[in-house]
């Protein structure tokens, strides 16, 4: 599995700093909550998820972002549909925790 430069790791890490201190210069703590809350709650999976496989950093990085705009509030929306909202907010981003840790088990094993 390549990994990335400490220069990129540096550069990646200011550039998600920079953001997330805009959004709360910009809109407050509740920017600086929307981000962070997009970060941990929807691309955290999703990265998790790709990590098992042998693609770029990078690639990982793009491929999470897409995933989790299109597949996370889908799954959110159908599951809204039997419990509340707040819980299937709740229950996708268990389930998907759960299925990176079971990839990257099953992974280890094979």
């Amino acid at each position: 599995m390549p990994e990335l430069k400490s220069e990129n790791n540096i550069l990646f890490g200011i550039a998600l700093l920079l953001v997330i201190l805009g959004s709360f210069a910009i809109l407050g703590f509740t920017g600086l909550r929307t981000v962070l809350g997009i970060i941990i709650v929807i691309f955290l999976p999703f990265y998790l998820i790709l990590d098992n496989l042998s693609i770029d950093q990078g690639e990982k990085v793009l491929f999470s972002f897409f995933i989790s705009i299109t597949v996370f509030p889908s799954l959110v929306y159908w599951l809204g549909f039997i419990v509340p909202f707040k819980m299937s907010i709740f229950v996708i981003f268990i389930a998907l925790l759960v299925a990176a840790y079971t990839i990257k088990k099953f992974s280890k094993i094979i």
